[in-house]
């Protein structure tokens, strides 16, 4: 190896060294705010122990689900330091894929991507997408590399853990198009496509047993009013910095060839096809978002391409200002409801607002990545109260507890505390007349009959149900 070559792979192994050390204060405080995190370590839990496969929601999520059931005893730093781990590799692959394109300023996009603020926070729960994010960009530098084979291996891996990576598939068969030589882009394809569905079949195996071919569906649930789906897509994702960073450096990239002198950080090589795959990688993932725009982790396959787009048209200086936006975007300020159970903790520097018929707080010294702490700190302090709380329940009760559910039945453990009370997410029309026909008081936590007319068309009022806590927040 020339000097070269070992001061290079050195400062990526500091590199990916920093990524780690930043997210370890993040670690420990429960899987993650959204339910499904801890829908992974209830059903990891059920694996580990049964050995049998159940999935923790469909369409099924077996990669993810199998290494929950095998580290669930290392609890949330474990679980969470595997989504930390996959992130660490991505990023180092995406910087290895830049190097191999020849990119002037590797390790400041690399940061730039690390730092996003939907992927900083899910590199701290137990949730899929940044896994599956880091099996594709493996998959992309094994591609650019030629190897075709690993790389289908590894995008099969992708789709094992979130079965939406199989759009990747597009993009890169694009980046494997070369002349015009039918038989050898023939080849090549074959070599790369053979891989992913044989390798993604495999894994879902699981599922197909369990399931049979319905597996392939996911929850009907309600569309979100059009201000939370762009709040998702433009503040939740990028942060309030980054997402002002983000359109001015979009208006950067039509500044006249005087201001630019042409001072760009690819090489001419990275041609039309690049720029093209990048693109539909894009297109393909934002389609996806706004036909079911639930979580911005949905967006987080963009990310990486879209640093490449701007790496690609942006002049250096444009390009630079964009990354430390990028990178400064998960430290200062946020966005983020008040009204509920798990609101942050305000600083001195923080104002509340209405917008979208919703109640905010907009931080300046609690960027997304702090406040996001903060909130699973207060998430935590609800649910031990609510367990608590049974001990004090001498009569048969069920609990709707709908978002909280998950989070409820891990923080329990045992069923010491659940002999007399019944926790579920939400009640069906049978459920309901069968806990009412048997005497139980059905309880609600905050705003949760709402949803359950909702989710199950029952009006929980007919039961007779009463509120458990009293209090406006959920």
């Amino acid at each position: 190896m020339d000097q070269t070559k070992k001061i290079f792979f050195i400062k990526l192994f500091l590199f990916g060294l920093l990524l780690i050390v930043s997210r370890l204060p993040f670690l420990s405080h429960g899987y993650g705010l959204d339910g499904d995190s801890w829908s992974v370590a209830l059903f990891g839990k059920y694996m580990h122990d049964s050995g049998i496969y159940s999935s923790s929601r469909l369409p099924g999520y077996p990669v993810h689900e199998f290494l929950a059931s095998l580290f669930i005893n290392g609890g949330p730093i474990v679980l969470n330091g595997l989504s930390m781990i996959f992130t660490v590799i991505g990023v180092m692959c995406f910087v290895l894929t830049l190097r191999l394109l020849r990119f002037k300023y590797i390790f400041l996009a690399g940061t730039a991507l690390a730092a996003i603020p939907v992927l900083y926070i899910n590199s701290t729960t137990t949730i899929d997408y940044n896994i599956a994010l880091g099996f594709i960009l493996a998959s992309m530098y094994l591609l650019m590399r030629g190897n075709h084979i690993s790389a289908g291996v590894m995008l099969g891996f992708a789709i094992g853990t979130r079965i939406t990576s199989g759009a990747m598939l597009i993009p890169f068969c694009i980046l494997l198009l070369e002349g015009t030589d039918m038989r050898i882009n023939f080849k090549r394809l074959f070599r790369f496509v053979l891989p992913v569905l044989v390798t993604g079949l495999i894994l879902f195996i699981p599922l197909i047993k369990a399931y049979g071919f319905g597996f392939f569906t996911y929850y009907d649930v309600p569309y979100p009013s059009i201000p939370k789906v762009l709040y998702k897509f433009s503040f939740e994702v990028w942060g309030v910095v980054g997402f002002i960073g983000l359109v001015i450096s979009i208006g950067l990239l039509f500044l006249p060839d005087r201001i630019t002198n042409k001072k760009f950080l690819f090489p001419r090589s990275v041609n039309e096809k690049y720029v093209i795959a990048w693109l539909v990688a894009i297109d393909l993932y934002i389609i996806a978002y706004l036909k079911l725009p639930m979580e911005s982790g949905y967006l987080i396959p963009i990310l990486p391409f879209v640093i490449l787009i701007f790496g690609k048209y942006l002049y250096n200086k444009a390009f630079i200002f964009f990354a430390c936006t990028l990178i400064v975007s998960p430290l200062l300020f946020s966005i983020s409801p008040i009204e509920r159970f798990d609101a942050l903790t305000p600083s001195k520097l923080s104002t509340d607002f209405r917008a979208g018929g919703e109640h905010l707080r907009l931080d300046v010294l609690k960027g997304p990545v702090i406040a996001y702490e903060s909130r699973r700190e207060n998430a935590g302090s609800f649910t031990s109260k609510i367990i608590q709380s049974f001990d004090t329940i001498s009569f048969p009760s069920v609990i709707i507890s709908g978002r909280w559910y998950n989070q409820l039945i891990v923080e329990c453990g045992d069923t010491i505390r659940l002999k007399k009370v019944k926790l579920r997410a939400y009640l069906s029309e049978d459920e309901a007349v069968y806990f009412y026909a048997k005497g139980y008081v059905i309880y609600y936590l905050p705003r949760q009959e709402f949803y359950n007319k909702i989710m199950k068309n029952v009006d929980l009022e007919i039961y007779k149900a009463i509120p458990y806590v009293l209090d406006e927040r959920y």
